[in-house]
């Protein structure tokens, strides 16, 4: 991360707060302000107004060193031991609630601080426990003792009727879950549940797992608004020179958002000016509409060169776009742009005035409108640009049908998968450009 002025300060430290893991990284500290003397006397540090990069090494504690290679990090351990050292509290709170699904009972926790965890069995008879405590009041959490064998008999039914079953199901099913293609539906949870650990879920508790796995992956759509800004500010930093606005209503609410990539911008220079733009509804909690623009590259691909949500598909929110796009793009001679809402599909002049003779028999006061508008900005025939081969909307379509499990995330998400999408992309096309070159 670069920190340039406040607001990359602000975001460093918001970042912080979320990852409980970014202040064991050594820090790098660039000086760019070459008026300044500067000089730390340290005696692993030094900086001046170089503007050289140093490197500050934070001292880690004697409880972070003694168990660096042991600490565990994933909630899906599926063995627990005495000794066995978690990262935090709430990795190996987990750990248990799977380890709980796994061998069918239910424990209550006895007593749960900042430094202690301690679980009992249900049962108040049974000699089941589990203790854990932090490592030198350190985040990390270590088994003290465990005590694996059940005094008691409890049935399954027991377990299944628990309130907590589904966040404890969704948390198993949550790498399902990460590719948005991936399909996995209730009846698959029911499936592997009984097969993997002989759990019979009714349906209902299958789709209350899957609702809770992908709110522990996707997080509150409300939330996922509030992550634009930050998100956007990264984005600049790490594509320079791209185009990223966010507008916002009179109420401080969320309106429009405008992505450019500085990868399709330096792409555009070398495809022809033709743009296909169109529009999408999105299945979010908020719905909304992903407007699109995209064009053919040189290589017959797709070159997607913007993307925006909107609130709704109107005059506004396409001014709005055009605006952006031409902050981005500019103009250029004889540049084209096509879209399926506006135009006929009359690709001879006699096909033409066929149909708008049939428009006439309907009603003549659309075709005088028509006329009024100009044939030049809505029919193919009458176009003054050259289309090249670009004659439909069918490249638009065509990213439509990838983005189409994509529409169903919340904003955030479906910007940072717009954003792989193209990258991957990206990388593809250098791949297969870099194999048709032999060298001689």
């Amino acid at each position: 991360m670069e920190i340039m002025n406040d607001m990359g300060v602000c975001v460093y430290m918001e970042t912080k707060k979320e990852n409980k893991n970014l202040g064991s990284y050594p820090l790098c500290i660039s000086v760019r302000d070459f008026n300044m003397e500067l000089a730390i006397n340290n005696e692993s540090t030094s900086a001046s107004s170089s503007g050289s990069l140093n490197l500050l090494e934070f001292p880690s504690s004697p409880a972070i060193e003694e168990y660096q290679s042991e600490i565990i990090t994933e909630s899906t351990q599926t063995y627990i031991e005495e000794g066995q050292v978690y990262q935090d509290k709430q990795t190996v709170a987990a750990a248990m609630k799977n380890y709980s699904v796994m061998h069918k009972f239910q424990f209550r926790v006895k007593r749960s601080s900042h430094r202690s965890y301690w679980l009992i069995c249900v049962a108040e008879s049974c000699k089941w426990h589990f203790k854990e405590t932090s490592i030198n009041d350190s985040t990390m959490f270590k088994i003290r003792s465990f005590s694996r064998q059940h005094t008691c008999c409890l049935m399954d039914e027991i377990f299944i009727q628990r309130k907590r079953t589904a966040s404890v199901l969704g948390s198993m099913v949550i790498p399902k879950y990460c590719d948005p293609k991936t399909v996995y539906t209730p009846k698959d949870i029911q499936t592997d549940m009984l097969s993997e650990h002989g759990l019979n879920l009714s349906y209902m508790q299958a789709w209350r797992a899957k609702e809770k796995a992908l709110q522990f992956l996707r997080g509150n759509p409300c939330d996922s608004y509030n992550k634009l800004p930050k998100y956007f500010y990264i984005l600049e930093k790490n594509y320079p020179c791209s185009v990223v606005k966010l507008k916002k209503a009179a109420d401080d609410c969320f309106l429009y958002a405008f992505v450019a990539l500085c990868t399709s911008i330096n792409g555009w220079q070398h495809c022809r000016p033709v743009v296909v733009v169109d529009g999408t509804f999105l299945k979010s909690a908020y719905m909304g509409i992903m407007l699109t623009a995209s064009t053919m590259d040189a290589a017959g691909t797709i070159l997607p060169l913007a993307y925006a949500v909107v609130d709704s598909e109107n005059d506004a929110s396409w001014k709005w776009f055009f605006e952006q796009f031409k902050g981005a793009y500019g103009e250029r001679p004889s540049m084209c742009v096509v879209s399926d809402r506006r135009g006929t599909r009359s690709y001879t002049l006699d096909e033409f005035n066929e149909r708008m003779l049939k428009i006439e028999e309907v009603d003549l006061r659309v075709k005088s409108y028509l006329y009024d508008i100009g044939y030049h900005r809505w029919s193919r025939v009458h176009a003054t640009v050259n289309r090249t081969f670009t004659m439909t909307s069918n490249i638009a379509e065509s990213l439509n049908a990838v983005t189409k499990d994509a529409r169903e995330l919340p904003i955030f998400d479906l910007f940072e998968y717009m954003r792989t999408l193209l990258e991957r992309w990206t990388k593809e096309k250098l791949s297969k450009a870099k194999g048709t070159f032999v060298s001689t």
